[in-house]
């Protein structure tokens, strides 16, 4: 007999039921061995969070399919890529003049069935930040295989033999929509500034009683730590996956004179995030003492403190924030002297490339007690050396 339930509007952002989960529960359940999905847009960091619940499955002999709509350029490169390589086939649909608009992620087993049909994108915000609507359908065979048949019929009907806009993707697929500006890199598909406020500050607002919470980090092994690169004179290391991150989140333990140690491990793994390598140099206050590589100009910043209450704690507009890396020490240090005294240790500091002209990053810091902390916390997945002490722990979304 056949079960509904609901992932309700308001279930996705504070994190109460995020449709990414569901799908994790359903990849990880023996009852189930075929996944169809048939989306309007799709993005790289869903399937990069899935991607070892896929392999999994397909490791078990189970198999995957995909209809991913293209239309006004909400799907990216990097997804259709990550399909090929997760996905025993892909198929994409597009039609002049008609914009190819449903989701539906269907699961099959020999006597349980389970679809989520409704709002949800394969995207970040589809799966697990934004306002959606899904029902959540589980249906027992033989009994309710009338039902199954309509769900396969809605995945089966956009194949090409029935749909003519339906074309099996390739490689060379993904090249031609490329270079016809159909699709793009997820580098080049930031929202506008007018759209959408940078994602640290979104994610800082409470809702009604809740706060959103933030987005799962990246998987750790999508940005392996590698040796600094050199200043001058040597190749700049890139990321393993740059336009997957969307920001940064680190803990931050602020010293009395304003400095703030950033992860040497991080900027390893995301040089082009930080602006590495630094090419400036530190004017030392004595001509005897070293100069030190800084980013040059000092990175021009947005500041949001959040506390406990509803309005910020601490707020700097367009606050020039030095920025250097000493070379004996190994460290990475950030200068914000307004935050002494504010900011407690092991605060949340987030930090996002700002749409805003002029401005080089949002940064949003959360305070222990503030209400998104504990998110932000969970969000940042990777830890640091701690020489003893608590370590700190930061993480890429």
């Amino acid at each position: 007999m056949s079960r509904i339930s609901l992932i309700r509007p308001l279930d996705q952002p504070p994190g109460t039921r995020r449709l990414l989960h569901d799908l994790k529960v359903a990849l990880g359940d023996d009852r189930l061995s075929t996944f169809k999905l048939v989306v309007a847009y799709a993005k790289s960091g869903p399937l990069h969070r899935l991607h070892d619940d896929l392999a999994l499955w397909r490791a078990a002999g189970k198999t995957t399919a995909a209809i991913l709509g293209i239309d006004q350029r909400g799907t990216s490169k990097e997804a259709l890529d990550l399909a090929l390589a997760l996905f025993d086939s892909v198929h994409v649909t597009h039609a002049q003049g008609i914009t190819f608009h449903p989701k539906i992620y269907l699961f099959t087993g020999d006597h349980y069935a389970r679809a989520f049909v409704g709002s949800n994108n394969l995207t970040v915000g589809g799966t697990e930040k934004n306002f959606e609507a899904a029902i959540d359908i589980e249906l027992d065979l033989p009994e309710d295989t009338d039902d199954l048949n309509a769900l396969e019929s809605a995945w089966s009907d956009l194949l090409p033999a029935s749909c003519p806009v339906t074309r099996h993707l390739t490689p060379a697929l993904v090249q031609d929509l490329l270079d016809d500006g159909v699709i793009m890199p997820e580098k080049h598909m930031r929202p506008s500034a007018g759209r959408d406020a940078p994602m640290a500050n979104r994610l800082s607002v409470p809702l009604d009683g809740f706060d959103i919470l933030p987005e799962s980090p990246l998987p750790k092994k999508l940005l392996p730590a590698k040796p600094l690169p050199p200043v001058a004179g040597g190749s700049v290391a890139t990321a393993t996956n740059d336009t997957s991150v969307r920001g940064f989140a680190i803990q931050v333990k602020p010293h009395h004179n304003g400095e703030i140690f950033l992860s040497r491990t991080a900027a390893a793994q995301n040089p082009a995030f930080f602006g590495w390598p630094f090419t400036g140099k530190t004017t030392p206050k004595k001509p005897t003492n070293p100069s030190y590589p800084q980013l040059d100009p000092d990175p021009v910043v947005n500041i949001t403190v959040i506390g406990s209450g509803a309005a910020p704690v601490l707020t700097l507009h367009s606050y020039e924030m030095n920025t250097v890396y000493y070379e004996k020490k190994s460290e990475i240090r950030v200068t914000a002297s307004p935050l002494v005294g504010v900011v407690p240790d092991y605060s949340v500091m987030i930090m996002e490339r700002s749409n805003t002209p002029g401005i080089t990053y949002e940064i949003t810091i959360h305070r222990p007690d503030s209400l998104g902390y504990a998110g932000w916390v969970a969000a940042c997945n990777q830890t640091m050396p701690s020489g003893g002490k608590t370590p700190r722990r930061y993480g890429w979304f």
